[in-house]
């Protein structure tokens, strides 16, 4: 009988033990990462990397040893919201959080729910995941930091930390956590409060400055940019086909005047593509590293409003954006029916723009206020 039962027994630790193996293959070149609840981690490695000339190499393991010392350290100074924006430029970062590269060039990631690690789950296993982070990881920087001229890496999830992560979030508490609870949440959210308040209302002040700007002078600036274009002109396509045609124009000296006008409406479209890149660096990216359990509905909300309205402006404002889809309601009215097709896109950029960052400010100042652990 006690023979039966240890053979039993054998056979169940044998049977675990075969199934723990196909969850977590043996591989002893696995950093010992602790993996917290609700994370898992992308295991960064350099397959190969080949010593740039000011690089003294020994053998090749001693090289790429190094290579992978000075690699996390290079890592490590990374601004985690530029990396997560990177992410999100590529469809590759919804939903999840990075917490840091650990020991072993592991970056930790905590995901939202299911969805989002079930997102990463499938750029593991469709082989994009080393694609992915070689295009964001992998640059000069990078390079001169590691002493290499070229560096291939790759990056790939473990089997078990994505089932054991998946059983987590699916057990995961509707509790909201607090702010405070996050160290590095929170440091975002401070972050964005000091932008907010230090840089945001400047930003806006010039904005209204352009929009006032082309509004008082906007007779001026028709007129100027019809005696430009050629008499059978009804529309104009593009920043990129209007900017052209003005140029050529200017550089002709057809004795055409107001070129002032053009000139300064140009710049406005300057100034608010750098109006938006510094919102979504400052703002956009690292609301996006602030999870979902430490907001409300209403928060997360407001920040889908904050990044659609960044993203929005960031498109439209593109040289080759089509302005025949770019409509400003609140301007139709300030020019004639048959010159839309001239105008109306090209000048509701600069009043749309000003609208969207209105936007973002009162909506990121609404969105900040709905916690109460943040220090004012």
């Amino acid at each position: 009988m006690a023979y039966r039962f240890r053979a039993v027994l054998h056979r169940v630790l044998s049977q675990s033990a075969m199934n723990a193996e196909s969850l977590n293959p043996k591989d002893d070149s696995r950093p010992n990462f602790v993996r917290p609840e609700g994370c898992v981690g992308i295991y960064i490695d350099a397959l190969d990397a080949r010593p740039d000339k000011t690089t003294v190499v020994g053998s090749q393991h001693a090289f790429m040893m190094a290579v992978m010392d000075k690699l996390l350290d290079h890592l490590r100074t990374l601004q985690l919201s530029k990396v997560k924006g990177d992410l999100e430029t590529r469809h590759a970062g919804s939903g999840v959080i990075l917490e840091g590269f650990r020991h072993g060039c592991v970056l930790a990631v905590t995901c939202d729910d299911e969805a989002a690690l079930d997102r990463l789950w499938t750029l593991h296993q469709q082989k994009r995941l080393s694609a992915l982070f070689q295009d964001i990881l992998v640059d000069k920087a990078t390079l001169r930091a590691v002493g290499a001229s070229k560096m291939t890496l790759r990056a790939k999830l473990w089997e078990d930390e994505y089932l054991a992560c998946k059983s987590e979030l699916s057990e995961k508490s509707a509790i909201r956590l607090k702010l405070s609870t996050f160290e590095n949440d929170l440091k975002e959210a401070q972050r964005v409060k000091t932008y907010q308040k230090s840089a945001m209302s400047a930003w806006i002040s010039q904005a209204r400055d352009h929009e006032a700007q082309l509004e008082t002078h906007l007779g001026d600036f028709m007129l100027s940019v019809k005696r430009a274009l050629p008499p059978d002109a009804t529309s104009i396509k593009t920043v990129k086909e209007f900017a052209t045609n003005m140029k050529m124009a200017k550089g002709l000296n057809t004795g055409v005047n107001g070129f002032d006008y053009i000139d300064k409406y140009l710049a406005a479209l300057e100034f608010f593509k750098k109006a938006f890149i510094a919102v979504e660096a400052d703002i956009v990216r690292p609301l996006a590293q602030i999870r979902a359990a430490v907001e409300s509905d209403k928060q997360r909300n407001l920040k889908k409003t904050i990044i659609n309205a960044c993203t929005e402006m960031k498109a439209n404002l593109k040289p080759e954006v089509d302005l025949q889809k770019i409509r400003f309601k609140d301007w139709g009215h300030k020019m004639v029916q048959r010159e839309h097709g001239l105008f109306y896109g090209l000048i509701s950029l600069v009043p749309m723009s000003l609208d969207r960052l209105s936007t973002i400010d009162v909506t990121t100042d609404e969105y900040l206020a709905d916690f109460p652990d943040l220090v004012s």
